[in-house]
């Protein structure tokens, strides 16, 4: 008995005019068109089914209009959507005039990080320090391609001037083998160098040590710090001129030789004659840290002389044969 409507169905079917079949076929793929409120397209064009739903499969891939620029919003107005069902016979009315549809071209991004890898290669062919880093003239990104393409980017042209710390370069864009456009960079090069910094407050005569030091990460400006290239591993062992800040830079000038021989202490001379080591007392005129030259006076004979300090209380004196 549950199969009677599946043979009167086919009875009208195949029983039917031709003429009654093709009306109740219409009647039954029939549906309302719908304008849709918004739609994505991925190529060049926008197409009827973008816009409408309800048409039939013939219809529904017809070009409308271009699809916007990659990324980019179009909004088709009441006005534009009543013409484009008229000419392609489309059983739409618009309900009032504020319809329309917004369309957007769906794009894929080339990350920066990208672009930036290939320009640093090539800058770095023509003589740009490693440890340089791109700012970009004009903000060039984003750089979007079509979804789903196959795209890759060649080196054109780069030149990178010292002088300046400005660079030129341009890529070209392929998209699935086709060159689409050359891509134009500018901007400024950057050096960075990792400066030694106080890791805590240092106070003036303190000894600096490997927990005092920390290094961070600064750019090294045309006018800054090329002429002191102070290395953290320099300075240890060294004692402090100035209070130092956390956090502030040290300076080949903030620190001295650990002091060994201080101003109007009593001092051992060395001097050699003969092959024999002879010494004597002072008094040290001046500080000295090892290796320095320092003042001194002989404690007998009342004679200044200069010296070398070669260890704590001590001082090489440079003789040319009389003793000081």
């Amino acid at each position: 008995m549950k199969s009677l409507p599946f043979i009167a169905l086919l009875s009208i079917v195949f029983f039917f005019p031709s003429s009654v079949r093709a009306e109740a076929e219409f009647d039954l793929q029939a549906l309302p068109v719908v304008l849709k409120e918004k739609s994505s397209v991925t190529d060049e064009y926008i197409r009827l089914g973008d816009l409408f739903s309800g048409l039939d499969d013939k219809t529904d891939k017809k070009v409308a209009a271009p699809a916007p620029a990659l990324g980019k919003e179009a909004v088709l107005t009441a006005e534009w959507l009543k013409k484009l069902a008229k000419t392609h016979k489309i059983a739409w009315e618009a309900a009032n005039d504020k319809n329309s549809v917004t369309v957007r071209r769906e794009a894929a991004e080339i990350n920066k990080d990208e672009v930036v890898r290939i320009l640093m290669k090539e800058l770095k062919a023509q003589g740009m320090p490693d440890n340089a880093e791109l700012t970009f003239q004009k903000d060039e990104f984003p750089i979007l391609v079509p979804v789903k393409s196959v795209w890759r980017l060649e080196p054109a042209h780069s030149e990178y001037n010292p002088a300046r710390r400005q660079f030129e370069a341009r890529l070209g864009l392929f998209v699935n083998d086709e060159k689409k456009q050359e891509l134009s960079f500018a901007g400024k090069v950057r050096v960075f160098i990792q400066v030694p910094v106080a890791a805590r407050d240092l106070k003036a005569g303190q000894i600096i040590t490997a927990d005092d030091i920390l290094t961070k990460r600064v750019a090294q400006e045309a006018s800054g710090r090329a002429s002191d290239q102070t290395k953290a591993e320099d300075l240890i062992g060294k004692e402090v001129k100035r209070p130092l800040r956390s956090g502030q830079t040290i300076q080949t000038n903030d620190v001295r030789a650990q002091v060994m021989v201080a101003k109007g202490k009593i001092v051992t001379l060395n001097f050699a004659k003969g092959g024999i080591i002879l010494s004597a007392q002072g008094k040290a005129l001046e500080n000295g840290g090892l290796g320095d030259t320092v003042r001194v006076m002989n404690s007998q004979s009342k004679t200044v002389v200069q010296g070398t300090v070669t260890g704590p209380e001590t001082v090489s004196i440079h003789t040319t044969g009389k003793k000081p």
